[in-house]
């Protein structure tokens, strides 16, 4: 249980530095890509892939719930706020609320995973 929590803390570093690693090396900036956007598969693999070992279920449909409530959430955004809908945009603003979304929800998980006892 020891390494599955260090593994844990260690993914979390591990994906940010090897994202923003990956941005600037590759000059993705340039073709507006942030960290972000490849963090944010990385991290819910890792969440899916943590809580699957230390749970008996995986927290996977948890996730999708809420990606879906997310995606909800942004087109009432969209269409009512802004009275547009581009895809592009929606796209765009559901990749980086989505990294938001996975980050805030693995830290919760390592949270959990801490307060476990055993």
């Amino acid at each position: 249980m020891i390494f599955l929590k260090i593994a844990s803390i260690l993914f979390l570093i591990l994906s940010l530095i090897v994202s923003i690693t990956a941005v600037k090396v590759f000059h993705l900036q340039k073709k507006g890509w942030n960290f972000a956007d490849i963090a944010f598969p990385i991290l819910a693999f890792e969440f899916y892939l943590i809580s699957d070992k230390v749970y008996y279920h995986s927290f996977l449909p948890q996730l999708i719930l809420a990606f879906s409530i997310l995606v909800l959430a942004i087109v009432c955004f969209l269409l009512f706020k802004k009275r547009k809908f581009s895809y592009r945009r929606f796209f765009k603003f559901f990749w980086r609320a989505g990294f938001i979304l996975t980050f805030f929800l693995y830290l919760a998980l390592i949270i959990a995973i801490f307060t476990i006892k055993g």
